[in-house]
């Protein structure tokens, strides 16, 4: 019977009934991207303080934090459809809003409910693209999720600069509001719902249903309780620490760049080749990891991304640039990629929501730590050195991996892929 509902909740990747899902990712890349070029300058143009705009990146990815797991817990209950609309609609609503603003107060307390939103969709979408695959295809639906939206990003700011050339600035921040319109529109009109009903309860006995009830709210941590969720744990810890858009390789290695003597457009160049080869082999990667199995492709993601690290102390001209800048890339998209299909893996279905939150929450506290501590180790230490001792970060959490039982996919008879409790 398991078999039978797995095989009914995953269509083939690219089927009628799930293009709309990757549409909706392209959407949200689209309109990000646009808004990651326009936020800063807004925040600039309102504050006058590299400082208070370097806050709006920390605002915006605090609330992200507790966000992931609430609304995970949502979407089990309530289903994948309404929390990813709701999270569309918080996000674009502030992104519209902080258009029409004059006081960075009021900009920064939007940028906040713009975070949870980012939170409530991010963790919405990951539980229904869970749905959407199964085991033999989930490291390929992971791969066309990110290169759907990876084609937004670098699409929106192209879009967002003709806007601003044309109106100005704050024009960039209704389109991406406008891109979550369309978002809605998509997801309420085009993807069904794909939350499986929970199990029918138990029969009770008559002296169990004369006895009163007491409903005593508690968090249920026993899906987590598990040798493979300690694993997870670990790695996702490792890799937050560089990764996602304001993760500390972004925010510092343009500096490093800079103070080796790079132009600006050299910067740039760089960048956008680490994007480029990343999409390129997100699909190949993506298939690796159906293939060959997590285990294997994540350690090869960790050690590319520890080389990247370990490569910046050499960084003293563009061809070195470039060389760091595409290592880094390979080994994030492989290694996050992976990551994210593994979790997906361990993911009870009927808490699949509330697991992936949670999991999303601790990637986003080490996206949160990351650019922090990476500042802390540079003051004192230089760049390199803070990037090298980060690129050991990955290599202990490369080793626990690897010394870590492997944990096969469940079976089609098993719906609690995460049943390996530990002692």
């Amino acid at each position: 019977m398991a078999e039978e509902r797995e095989t009914e909740q995953t269509p083939g990747l690219l089927s009628k009934e799930a293009m709309p899902v990757f549409t909706a990712f392209f959407l949200w890349g689209f309109g990000t991207g646009a808004l990651w070029m326009a936020r800063p300058l807004l925040a600039f143009d309102l504050s006058a303080s590299v400082v208070l705009v370097g806050l709006v990146s920390a605002v915006s990815a605090a609330p992200r934090i507790v966000g992931g797991p609430l609304a995970g817990n949502l979407a089990d209950r309530l289903g994948r459809r309404p929390v990813v609309v709701a999270g569309a609609v918080l996000h674009g609503g502030a992104a519209a809003a902080q258009a029409f603003t004059d006081s960075y107060g009021v900009f920064l307390a939007l940028e906040f409910v713009s975070g949870f939103g980012v939170a409530v969709w991010v963790t919405g979408s990951a539980a229904l693209l869970a749905d959407f695959t199964r085991v033999t295809n989930r490291g390929r639906g992971v791969a066309l999720r990110n290169t759907s939206m990876r084609l937004g990003i670098l699409a929106g700011p192209l879009a967002g600069g003709v806007l601003a050339a044309a109106f100005d600035i704050r024009a960039v921040s209704i389109f991406s509001a406008a891109t979550k319109v369309f978002i809605v529109a998509v997801t309420w009109f085009l993807i069904r719902e794909t939350r499986q009903a929970p199990a029918p309860a138990p029969v009770e006995s008559a002296s169990q249903a004369e006895q009163p009830r007491r409903r005593v709210p508690r968090v249920d941590v026993s899906v987590f309780m598990t040798r493979n969720f300690l694993t997870l744990s670990v790695v996702t810890l490792a890799v937050g620490l560089v990764t996602a858009g304001p993760g500390a390789f972004r925010t510092y290695f343009p500096v490093q760049a800079e103070e080796v003597g790079l132009s600006v457009q050299e910067i740039g160049a760089a960048i956008g080749m680490s994007g480029l080869i990343s999409m390129l082999i997100a699909m190949p990667a993506g298939g690796l990891t159906d293939w060959w199995g997590r285990k294997p492709v994540l350690l090869a993601g960790l050690l590319t991304m520890a080389a990247g690290m370990f490569l910046t102390s050499g960084m003293e001209a563009l061809l070195m640039a470039l060389v760091v800048a595409g290592v880094f890339g390979v080994g994030e998209v492989t290694g996050m990629n992976t990551l994210q299909t593994y979790a997906m893996d361990l993911a009870p279905t009927e808490k699949r929501g509330y697991f992936l939150g949670t999991w999303q929450a601790m990637m986003n506290f080490g996206q949160l730590a990351g650019p922090l501590l990476v500042g802390a180790i540079a003051a004192p230490l230089g760049i390199p050195a803070a990037f090298g001792i980060i690129g050991g970060v990955l290599l202990l959490g490369a080793a626990f991996l690897a010394v870590s039982p492997a944990s096969p996919p469940p079976g089609p008879e098993d719906d609690q892929p995460n049943r390996d409790q530990a002692p």
